[in-house]
């Protein structure tokens, strides 16, 4: 009985599913990276002023929104934890710097009560957040 060797093809990298999985991966990462736009989410109309600076380590930022909402780094939080978050901060780090953004029709009341409660806690470097105008 003769046993007849059937001839096997040489393997080959089918690059078909290959092509579709990348372009999967790239609209991913497009549709993604674009709802990052905002990461605080938080909306604030800031005031406007000619001389602002950048400021490119912004260790603390805290967002007074119109009502007297206050968020640190996006999270809402009350006068005393903002004091303790700050305090801890420039324990670890005694340059923290500690950027106070609040919408340009917030009460001052609201303003000096954040600076406050991050001065309290230590933070002696303060700066205050405005857009630029153009």
């Amino acid at each position: 009985m003769a046993l007849v060797r059937e001839r096997r093809r040489p393997p080959r990298v089918e690059i078909l599913p290959l092509i579709d999985v990348m372009f999967i991966l790239v609209v991913f990462f497009i549709v993604f990276t674009t709802f990052r736009t905002d990461p605080l989410g938080i909306e604030v109309n800031l005031p406007q002023a000619a001389t602002g600076a950048t400021h490119d380590q912004a260790e603390l930022r805290i967002t007074v929104t119109q009502q007297g909402t206050m968020f640190l780094n996006g999270e809402a939080v009350s006068e005393a934890e903002i004091q303790a978050r700050v305090r801890a901060a420039v324990q670890s780090n005694p340059n923290t710097l500690v950027i106070v953004s609040a919408d340009r029709r917030v009460e001052y009341d609201y303003v000096v009560r954040a600076m406050d409660a991050a001065r309290a806690g230590g933070g002696h470097r303060l700066a205050l957040s405005v857009e630029s105008r153009r």
